[in-house]
């Protein structure tokens, strides 16, 4: 595609521009959403100013917190207000220069949504869209999070959310022979592993309230994880391989259908992340 913006980085990544040329073609009312990801993408491919600001995580952090959880992240304020304009002005074409962009992080970081609103109403920006591209902005940021800090994540971690972040896993991968289930967050890409029979959500595990809805069309692929006792529920996918984080996020959008099915008898997602981080991101090394 040609980019509005001559300095936004588009991704160098062969499969992924295939597979998102692919989905722009099927959905193109996606293209919006897609344009944002390829630039986030992009940027992505490019972590050394990101790596560079992964913090350590905090050592007297309580046991099931994340790894970013009580942090501070300070980061080259130069690079990211250039990056967070780039992105805005995609997003929000003649409205992103009215937008502190490390403020725009911070909120989007923690879900504070009522921060996100303040911002929007004072660039008189879209809500919902501010919203979006604060998510995206911070891709960037949190995989390079998710590279670093991998040898950090605990081997036994059992919970739900993510052991970086803290987000609700995307999906569920059922990998290899073993179908060893494994879930991925779709805002770090970070995986990890809880038992079969668990809700990520609740903590359920008797067998009678976990299921499964299955498409009709005769996919064997894919499935939703469902519990009855919290009605939450969770797309899932057979594959060989763990999924690359990009294809996470290209996925979630390609399976909406089964969203819709989830969401037409009565399950949901929450509509809060699994652990609240109380990070702070800040600017430094530059205006």
């Amino acid at each position: 595609m040609l980019w509005p913006h001559a300095r936004i980085r588009p991704a160098r990544n062969v499969e992924l521009l295939e597979r998102v040329a692919a989905v722009r073609r099927a959905t193109p009312e996606s293209d919006a959403w897609l344009t944002l990801l390829e630039a986030a993408l992009g940027e992505s491919e490019d972590g050394a100013v990101w790596e560079a600001a992964v913090p350590s995580p905090a050592a007297e952090r309580p046991v099931k917190a994340p790894l970013l959880a009580h942090t501070r992240i300070t980061l080259d304020a130069r690079a990211t207000r250039g990056w967070v304009r780039r992105l805005l002005a995609l997003a929000l074409p003649g409205e992103a220069r009215k937008v502190d962009e490390i403020v725009l992080l911070d909120a989007a970081l923690s879900h504070d949504d009522e921060a996100l609103d303040a911002l929007a109403r004072a660039g008189g920006a879209d809500p919902s869209v501010l919203r979006v591209a604060g998510q995206m902005a911070l891709l960037p940021l949190l995989q390079a999070c998710a590279r670093r800090l991998a040898p950090d994540v605990p081997a036994a971690w059992w919970e739900g959310y993510c052991p970086v972040c803290g987000a609700w896993p995307a999906v569920a991968e059922y990998t290899g022979l073993e179908r060893k289930r494994q879930l991925r967050c779709g805002r770090c890409g970070a995986g990890w592993a809880i038992p079969l029979l668990r809700c990520v959500y609740c903590d359920e595990t008797h067998h009678d309230n976990l299921g499964y809805l299955t498409p009709e069309a005769g996919e064997q692929s894919r499935k939703i994880e469902v519990c009855n006792t919290c009605k939450g529920y969770l797309k899932a996918v057979t594959t060989v391989r763990p999924l690359a984080p990009w294809a996470i996020l290209v996925d979630d959008l390609t399976t909406v259908p089964l969203d819709i099915a989830a969401l037409e008898r009565g399950y949901r997602r929450p509509e809060r992340p699994g652990y609240a981080l109380e990070v702070r991101v800040e600017g430094g090394g530059g205006a």
